[in-house]
């Protein structure tokens, strides 16, 4: 499996034009920044807006707005804020507690990395493109993750129209609902403790039936 992923992240270097991805670069930023200029391709369709998901990634739930994937062992949730997309409101910055973070700001489009360090374990958001996308993993992890995201979030394409259609007539299914992983407040928190429940959680997943 890991040589599998390790294949799949070298094609998805080619195709992207993406950085050489390396453990031991901790300027999380540059995985993200690196893989913004580059074409974006879309094979999925949601409710106002498509992406791309690259292969090896398995799309486990979508709820129009929220998407949850798995990549490995790890699940990434997906959040893209149509209002914010249709308003052009400014994303909230949430800075305090970060062991890492980076503001970004491409093509006229704004974002960032923050990363909460836990125990063994980290907590990662990046913010671009009116979507965000979170995980926790292992610190070794989170290179190959971010790049990952990054190309998910730079593939969205919005449909003005359809979004426009959304809000004034508030349908869909979970307009409201986001994903939004619970965290510590800061790195002092007990991590450990919510790891272990988060953790459970994972494990009620039902196994993925195979393609």
């Amino acid at each position: 499996m890991q040589k599998k992923i390790l294949f799949l992240l070298l094609i998805l270097i080619l195709l992207t034009g993406c950085v050489k991805i390396d453990n031991k670069n901790t300027n999380y930023a540059d995985y993200v920044v690196s893989c913004l200029g580059n074409k974006s391709y879309v094979n999925n369709v949601a409710m106002g807006y498509k992406y791309y998901l690259p292969r090896g990634i398995k799309k486990v739930n979508d709820f129009d707005y929220n998407q949850k994937f798995l990549i490995d062992d790890v699940y990434l949730y997906m959040f893209v804020d149509i209002n914010s997309f249709y308003y052009k409101t400014d994303f909230k910055v949430e800075k305090d507690g970060s062991y890492y973070f980076q503001q970004i700001n491409y093509d006229g489009k704004y974002g960032y990395v923050k990363i909460i360090k836990g125990d063994d374990r980290f907590f990662t958001r990046v913010v671009y493109n009116y979507a965000k996308i979170e995980f926790y993993s292992e610190e070794e992890d989170i290179n190959k993750l971010l790049t990952m995201s990054a190309v998910i979030l730079n593939s969205i394409k919005y449909n003005k129209i359809v979004i426009e259609k959304v809000l004034d007539e508030d349908f869909g299914t979970s307009k409201e609902i986001s994903y939004s992983l619970e965290k510590p407040v800061d790195a002092s928190s007990n991590f450990s403790q919510y790891l272990e429940e988060y953790v459970k959680e994972e494990k009620k997943e039902e196994k993925l039936p195979d393609d």
